[in-house]
């Protein structure tokens, strides 16, 4: 039972985490840097420490018991996952929430199955489990190249379009580099958001010296976020704010409406925080293998969700039935990886 209670929280957790940057949508008033700062307020400081002093006011004095190795560990990966995360609000904007999503989650999800692999299992490599992992994450892969290879189809789709009376050709080429660097952040996105997973993975010493310490399962499940997500914030915070002082962006707060999107930022923190402390406690009740049989499957409904949005909101649109193609072809490869994982974690178990 627990094992089922555990699958529909991570189903409800991939849903969120694919919906929580849709609110960015409706606060055009905003810049960039206004809309993500008060993203990682919300998200990397405030909900993070708010919910684990709720739950185990002692998390200091865990923190402080912990091996020093840990909390490098910790802190390292965090502050790595920061740069990983300004990366992708940078990339979201500049090729849309849908691509976004598959590169970053998918190299993300065959990445943060295949680092505990190699960096904790090695041995586990010539079995059916490490041979089902080696092929799913060759499928991401190849998943991730047909989703680039989609999005420079859709993009020279609109060029065609918008070249013969709209678009000169410096704008044509500044948009081609705009999409180049796009999937370059999306994938070093990608590259940390494995480590995340990694870093969940190689701290389990975390999650069972705070049991050993009194706190109850979903307090301990979720131990390592607090620090993890403030080291997080550190290059998140610098660059917004240095943007906020170039573009004198500050007085936007204060604009007629702001309040609405303050709200919606909040919501944005709660997609995000709220989907990854229900994904912690899914990976406890699942057992040993949780972060790895429980990660692709969030990452999948991730990528589900995200693209779903994005349909829906037009990113696909005037983008011609040779890059829907593709992006399709792409998908139906992640989700295949899915269920190779799935399997090989299945074979381990």
């Amino acid at each position: 039972m627990s094992v089922i209670g555990a699958l529909l929280l991570i189903l409800v957790a991939g849903v969120v985490n694919g919906s929580y940057a849709l609110p960015s949508k409706y606060m055009g008033r905003w810049r960039f840097e206004n809309i993500w700062l008060q993203f990682a307020l919300w998200t990397f400081v405030i909900l993070p420490w708010t919910l684990m002093l709720l739950v185990e006011p002692d998390i200091i004095g865990i923190y402080r018991a912990a091996p020093s190795s840990l909390l490098r560990l910790m802190l390292a990966g965090g502050f790595a996952f920061g740069v990983g995360q300004v990366c992708f609000a940078l990339a979201f904007d500049m090729i849309g929430m849908g691509l976004s999503f598959v590169i970053n989650v998918g190299l993300g999800m065959s990445l943060g199955f295949l680092l505990p692999l190699l960096i904790q299992h090695p041995r586990e490599i010539p079995t059916p489990f490490g041979l089902a992992t080696l092929l799913g994450t060759a499928l991401a892969i190849l998943g991730l190249l047909f989703s680039n290879h989609a999005g420079r189809l859709r993009d020279r789709e609109r060029k065609k379009v918008e070249a013969p009376g709209n678009m000169k050709g410096g704008a044509l080429q500044a948009r081609g580099r705009r999409h180049a660097t796009g999937v370059l952040l999306t994938v070093l996105t990608g590259l940390t958001s494995a480590g995340q997973n990694a870093v969940f993975s190689m701290t389990a010493g975390l999650q069972q010296l705070a049991a050993r310490m009194g706190a109850d399962s979903f307090a301990a499940s979720s131990i390592l976020w607090p620090g993890f997500l403030s080291s997080a914030f550190v290059p998140f915070a610098f660059y917004t704010l240095y943007l906020h002082r170039r573009n004198r962006s500050f007085a936007l707060y204060k604009d007629a409406g702001s309040a609405k999107y303050h709200f919606f930022a909040v919501l944005m923190g709660v997609g995000w925080y709220g989907s990854l402390a229900l994904y912690s406690k899914a990976s406890q009740m699942i057992g040993a293998l949780g972060p790895l049989a429980g990660w692709p499957m969030f990452m999948a409904l991730i990528i589900l969700t995200s693209n779903f949005w994005g349909w829906r909101h037009g990113e696909w649109e005037d983008s011609g039935a040779s890059a829907q193609r593709v992006i399709k072809w792409g998908l139906a490869c992640l989700v295949g990886s899915v269920v190779v994982l799935g399997c090989g974690a299945s074979l381990r178990g």
